[in-house]
């Protein structure tokens, strides 16, 4: 988890200790908070990064953070997967939407879906998907103590922030997908596997005018439920394009009905008004039928430009 807004700072194929200030206040706060000499209430000492050759475009980081009593950061996401262990203190945590993997310290497990919260303590650890958005606040009058790992694209900050960010304009798309074609297979002991790819097409109404929105996605599901990933796709009544990547997590009974779906958009190009564009986003939804069904979707951007 942890609050957007961190800067890197590694050597890869040696251990190293580098201690991130991060920016959990607004700046005039934090110029004050330097001004006096006050600590920040949230910092992060990275003990270790590299690129791991096994996993091409990753970067693995190995960080422990510490939350000072009061401090609340905003919702964010990570681009990879985080496993984060509580070492002291009691965390507050938000799951806004995705689900996160708690594991307690005496070996039971859990799963929260957002909305939810849930807290953590000492000896409990948690998974945190590239679909979930979060945040998390110490309550406690002590400070909070977590040991964490994660494995994120390379380059990728180390969160990224949910809401509007300097620079960019927000776009909301709410649409009907239905799937124009698919291909799917299943396998596995009694055809409990599901694999393949979906195609799915819906119109949203922005500023009184139809944005088109394609969707081509890939599921690896078992008994219903699990990841998928994919590309989607906006064009605009001018002729400029916008296009993401998806990565997310679907729940589902196992006959595939009642899902619900949560993942997490990164700007990766576009055409006229979005030619330079970058961002990121989130997208949640749901489908009443099973797989190939009609899907209720949302999706919300935060798009900005290469150059910002």
């Amino acid at each position: 988890m942890i609050t957007p807004g961190g800067a890197r700072s590694r050597t890869f194929g040696r251990v190293t200790l580098t201690v991130v200030v991060l920016a959990v206040l607004g700046a005039g706060a934090l110029a004050a908070a330097a001004a006096t000499g006050e600590k920040e209430p949230v910092r992060r000492t990275i003990w270790g990064a590299t690129l791991p050759v096994n996993a091409p475009g990753q970067d693995l980081t190995l960080q422990q953070v510490v939350i000072d009593s009061g401090a609340e950061l905003p919702e964010h996401f990570h681009e990879g997967t985080q496993v984060a262990s509580i070492r002291s203190g009691v965390l507050t945590y938000h799951a806004v939407s995705g689900s996160v993997a708690v594991t307690r310290a005496d070996g039971s497990t859990e799963t929260v879906t957002g909305p939810g919260t849930v807290k953590l303590r000492r000896g409990d650890w948690i998974v945190e998907p590239e679909s979930l958005v979060h945040y998390g606040e110490n309550q406690g009058e002590k400070p909070v103590v977590l040991e964490l790992v994660a494995l994120l694209r390379d380059g990728a900050p180390l969160s990224t922030a949910v809401g509007d960010g300097p620079g960019t304009t927000p776009l909301h798309f709410e649409t009907l997908l239905a799937s124009e074609s698919r291909t799917l297979y299943q396998t596995g002991p009694d055809a409990a596997i599901t694999y393949g790819w979906n195609r799915l097409l819906g119109t949203a109404t922005v500023d009184g005018q139809d944005v088109a929105i394609e969707m081509l996605g890939s599921v690896d599901y078992t008994a219903g439920s699990g990841p998928f990933s994919g590309f989607v796709t906006f064009r605009f009544p001018d002729g400029s394009s916008l296009t993401v990547t998806m990565q997310g997590i679907t729940a589902a009974r196992p006959d595939g009905a009642d899902a619900s779906f949560a993942a997490t958009l990164g700007v990766i190009g576009g055409s006229g008004t979005y030619a330079e564009a970058a961002g990121s986003g989130t997208f949640t939804g749901s489908r009443p039928a099973e797989l190939g069904g009609q899907v209720n979707a949302t999706f919300d951007l935060d798009v900005g430009t290469k150059e910002g």
